[in-house]
């Protein structure tokens, strides 16, 4: 990355942390792009270098975390032996990262967000990594035989998701007042323990 690249990098995070606090602290439909430009500094050209709309803010952070999938949690769960190991650090790191790096206002406001029916959200765009890597999981599990084979790996996707997102959801709404961290132990437990083949 050259000084310049480097420069507009910055610029482009220092835009998308204020915007993500002020969609927080007054609510996503209440924050102008002036407001944002106006705090951090920046110029409207700025702003729409880097994002065509507010909405598109979210999508870059869930683009980030989606890179840090990749280019993080796919190292670690690679040494795990089995499919079910696999899934199971992933989630748990998956919930560490979110609480630790997000936290729970954050995830409240994308998940606001993400209920306006006008446009598709995010949550249900199948080529993002994260559906890639659990369909990848539940692939290699039903072929060694550790995962059910009456239903398919992308019905297993599916199932994971909405066990993921309730559990985010309610610690959203709960203000974080629990440990995300250990409270997927119990849900996702109880979870692959229903996918399993025995």
């Amino acid at each position: 990355m050259n000084k310049r690249q480097h420069k507009a990098s910055l610029t482009k995070k220092k835009i998308s942390d204020a915007a993500i606090k002020l969609f927080e602290e007054k609510g996503f439909r209440n924050v102008t792009v002036d407001e944002i430009v106006q705090i951090t500094g920046t110029s409207k050209g700025a702003f729409y270098t880097h994002f065509k709309s507010k909405h598109e803010v979210f999508l870059n952070k869930f683009k980030e975390i989606d890179r840090y999938y990749e280019d993080v949690l796919l190292d670690i769960i690679e040494q795990e032996e089995t499919s079910s190991n696999k899934l199971k650090v992933f989630l748990k790191l998956q919930m560490k990262y979110i609480q630790e790096d997000l936290g729970w206002d954050i995830t409240r406001t994308i998940y606001e967000n993400e209920l306006d029916p006008s446009r598709e959200s995010y949550f249900l765009m199948e080529d993002r990594p994260l559906y890639r890597i659990l369909n990848n999981i539940f692939v290699e599990g039903q072929k060694n035989g550790e995962f059910r084979n009456d239903i398919t790996a992308s019905e297993m996707v599916t199932v994971c998701l909405r066990v993921m997102r309730g559990l985010l959801y309610d610690w959203s709404i709960n203000e974080g007042s629990y440990s995300l961290e250990e409270e997927q132990e119990l849900l996702f437990f109880t979870m692959i323990r229903g996918l399993s083949s025995n």
